[in-house]
């Protein structure tokens, strides 16, 4: 059995395909229709963020298992695989063991060490043990990864005034603004966690005006006393955007809430004052003929890329760090990978050795007349000598690599795994 991961993140596909990706659930729905079955894998998780949609999977044929799951998710999708497929990533064995531990240390975020990451992915991995799909070696990959993104955390400042995809949604709209955002009239559209975060870095900046709209007033209220802030319903967003300098849309919505057609009629009532516009979900908020109208200057979340930059650079050292940390528990976990995978040898060597013992103790104990003392320092001097005899073997084969193919490692661990292979022969186990 071994790892696989196929997704599809901000790293190679755009805005406009992630927002055709399907909601998690839809995806785990896909993949609990018994394909799942026909694609040959053992366990799995669906992990879902603003910027990414990957399935994590555990099956004896990785590769066939990965291409099944990307079937899947072109289905579900409403894509074809030809279509998809430029996009998607995939990771393999330790490589996809680095993967999630990466993303769940964010280091594979947009935003270096976003720390909203960590929950996410540990909301994908209850998921997953609700539906019955994490057996053993997801739990154990799961905890390891959260063990590691703990240890960069604690041992690094990687996450040291981290921001998040909503902070640098702000301090892009602070760069549009040019001004200071106290004399900005600010709209953030959602009361989710993405708003929740932009209202609060909004605060942060001492925004003095702004109004939270929520298709759901009560979440509105609640957000915006946490805020600051003043609530309104959505049947008022016209108004509100007829006096606003920056809108930050952060709903949940399938479709486009922000249309050239609802816009332009704020036209005539604001010919020289320009609204910006930062949109963070995924699907968009605003559709893209928005930015068409004059006056009008509309960003989605992959143009925050040039604003984490920054950010991204002055977190250099401690991304190195990070990253060694990610290396080692990695290097951990396969050494832990190795020893499981030959446990069957293990057990059968042992096995063998004590069907051989008993077998010839037998033998000389009918052969001699023995007393009850005798038999029994007769049984612990040869139950003493097959340990000392197999302690050597035993280590040996502990420390070697994985048996199987994907090697990935240097020559001196393929002829470990032959001399384990040969020990197999050799006693016929």
């Amino acid at each position: 059995m071994d790892f696989f991961i196929i997704g599809v993140s901000h790293h190679r596909a755009p805005v406009s395909l992630r927002e055709k990706l399907p909601p998690p659930e839809t995806l785990e729905a896909a993949l609990g229709t018994g394909e799942d079955r026909n694609a040959g894998w053992a366990e799995s998780l669906v992990l879902a963020t603003c910027n990414r949609l990957e399935v994590l999977g555990v099956s004896g044929q990785p590769e066939t298992a990965a291409r099944a799951a990307a079937e899947i998710l072109a289905r579900a999708a409403g894509l074809s695989p030809e279509e998809l497929s430029p996009s998607l990533h995939q990771y393999y064995g330790l490589s996809a063991v680095r993967h999630i531990f990466r993303v769940s240390a964010s280091l594979d975020s947009q935003v270096l060490g976003e720390p909203q990451i960590l929950g996410q992915v540990k909301a994908a991995f209850r998921e997953s043990v609700r539906r019955g799909r994490a057996g053993a070696l997801l739990h154990k990959l799961m905890h390891r990864a959260f063990r590691t993104a703990k240890r960069v955390r604690g041992e690094t400042s990687l996450a040291g005034g981290a921001v998040s995809v909503a902070g640098a949604a702000v301090a892009l709209a602070r760069n549009l603004w040019g001004r200071d955002l106290a004399r900005a009239r600010v709209a953030v559209l959602g009361a989710g966690p993405m708003a929740a975060l932009a209202a609060d870095n909004l605060r942060k900046r001492a925004a003095a005006d702004l109004t939270i709209v929520s298709r759901t007033l009560a979440k509105a209220e609640i957000l915006a006393a946490k805020s600051g802030a003043a609530a309104r319903p959505w049947t008022e967003l016209t108004a509100v955007l007829a006096q606003a300098d920056l809108v930050i849309a952060a709903t949940a919505a399938p479709d486009p809430v922000l249309t050239a057609e609802n816009l332009r009629p704020l036209q005539a009532d604001r010919p020289d004052r320009p609204l910006y516009i930062i949109d963070i979900g995924v699907p968009r908020n605003a559709a893209h003929d928005v930015k068409r109208l004059k006056n009008v200057v509309l960003r989605n979340i992959d143009d925050l890329n040039e604003t984490v930059w920054e950010s991204r650079l002055s977190r250099a050292e401690e991304a190195a760090a990070a990253e060694a940390l990610v290396e080692e528990e990695v290097d951990k976990f396969g050494r832990w990978l190795a020893r499981q995978a030959h446990q069957p040898t293990l057990a059968a060597l042992a096995r063998k050795a004590e069907t051989i013992r008993r077998l010839e103790l037998k033998k000389t104990l009918r052969q001699h007349d023995f007393s009850s003392d005798q038999r029994e320092a007769l049984e612990a001097m040869t139950a003493a000598l097959v340990r000392r005899l197999l302690h050597d073997p035993l280590v040996f084969i502990k420390n070697s690599s994985p048996p199987g193919g994907g090697c990935q490692e240097t020559q001196w661990g393929c002829a470990q795994r032959g001399c384990v292979l040969s020990i197999r022969r050799a006693f016929n186990i």
